[in-house]
């Protein structure tokens, strides 16, 4: 039966990793937004340590949606497809893949902006191969680097802090800010022996 809801500015569709982090900005905003999500809430028994539920049954992956779809790969557009064995780590469910994060972010480093720019300056333009696609990115960490931050800071990150509010703490990253942002540094390559 269709059901037809009152107008909205967005709709999001899908919880995870990418959709859940977009509701806030959006409502930050101002705008009415709506989630749809095609599994549901799980709860903190839901997690529990059980090594026959979780590692022999395939659980949280056994019970979702995926495991109805069989979701496929292939190497090529011409290639056939190839079904992916029964435990698939998609999930869904309000949170999506992020409930297998485990809380860990990895940033780009200033290098990763630059590959073609940063190849050629330290091992020369010979190193890049031959029709590669590779590129240097139109921006640079500068410019990404404050959408880091509130990723960070909204959605969080695992590890020890190393500086709070000023104090050091050796056990932690004693490289971070005092406002819990990582100190950057340069990647330095080291030149091609011949």
């Amino acid at each position: 039966m269709t059901v037809t809801l009152a107008g909205t500015d967005v709709a999001v569709i899908g919880l995870g990793g990418v959709g859940g982090v977009a509701v806030l900005p959006l409502a930050e905003a101002g705008m009415d937004v709506v989630g749809l999500e095609a599994g549901t809430w799980r709860s903190a028994s839901d997690f529990a340590p059980d090594e026959l539920r979780n590692n022999y049954r395939g659980w949280p992956q056994a019970a979702q949606k995926a495991n109805r779809e069989i979701p496929v790969h292939r190497p090529n557009a011409s290639a056939p497809d190839s079904p992916r064995g029964s435990v698939h780590p998609m999930m869904n469910g309000v949170g999506g893949t992020t409930l297998h994060y485990w809380a860990q972010s990895w940033r780009l480093n200033p290098w990763d902006f630059r590959v073609v720019s940063e190849t050629t300056r330290c091992y020369g333009a010979a190193r890049i191969p031959a029709g590669s696609t590779v590129e240097d990115w139109p921006f640079g960490l500068e410019e990404l680097e404050p959408h880091y931050d509130r990723v960070e800071r909204e959605v969080g990150v695992s590890g020890q802090a190393g500086n709070v509010n000023g104090a050091i703490d050796e056990r932690g990253n004693v490289s971070d800010l005092p406002e819990g942002r990582l100190r950057r540094t340069t990647l330095r390559l080291p030149t091609l022996q011949a």
